[in-house]
């Protein structure tokens, strides 16, 4: 779906059904549940990645924040009235926020653009929420039997693709680590029971 020869109509519908399965699978309300546990007073979120930018009116709805989103294809406009702006999340200057969320992302990317993607959010934001799938047997079969036949061909064909380029819980903390070397930075790695999820969180100061 990051290809631009993707049509308008065909990428929106996708991240619709997307957007759904996040809900489904309680992805939204494990971003918020992390964002509400924030130290201090949040007054705006920055969701890097946010494709049509679904999971940025759950944060405003929900929380009451501003809330800014940054994707490598915006869509022309965005159909929940949220402010979405074009940028490489690895080397673009960022718009600053009390905290990022990056959602679904890290497995599109490989190794040294997680890095680079994790220092350059450090710039711009105090405390950085990834969540991302696992690369694990028991996901990809549990997705395959019970989600994929109930979803448009397109967004079952990417979940089992996702799950299989994904990183292990081992080896994305251990880039995430390498990212943050010698900045004494906090970072709290989770994964669920059924690895149908992990989630890194860290804090810059």
């Amino acid at each position: 779906m990051d290809d631009p020869q993707v049509p308008n109509d065909t990428w929106e519908q996708f991240h619709r059904e997307l957007g759904a399965l996040q809900r489904f699978l309680g992805n939204d309300r494990a971003i918020l549940n992390a964002l509400r546990r924030n130290s201090h007073p949040i007054r705006r979120v920055l969701d890097i990645g946010c494709g049509s930018g679904e999971l940025l009116r759950t944060i405003r709805r929900d929380l009451g924040v501003e809330v800014q989103g940054v994707d490598l294809r915006p869509p022309t406009q965005s159909v929940y009235d949220v402010p979405i702006q074009a940028a490489d999340a690895t080397r673009d200057k960022l718009p600053d926020a009390d905290v990022a969320v990056c959602v679904t992302v890290f497995h599109h990317l490989a190794e040294d653009e997680i890095a680079a993607l994790v220092r350059n959010a450090g710039r711009s934001v105090r405390r950085l929420i990834i969540l991302d799938v696992v690369r694990h047997w028991l996901p990809l079969a549990l997705f395959r039997l019970a989600l994929a036949p109930f979803l448009m061909r397109i967004v079952a064909v990417d979940g089992c693709q996702s799950i299989r380029r994904a990183y292990t819980p081992g080896e994305l903390r251990a880039i995430v680590e390498r990212a943050l070397a010698g900045t004494g930075v906090r970072l709290v790695h989770r994964v669920t029971p059924f690895r149908s999820r992990q989630i890194l969180d860290i804090v810059w100061g």
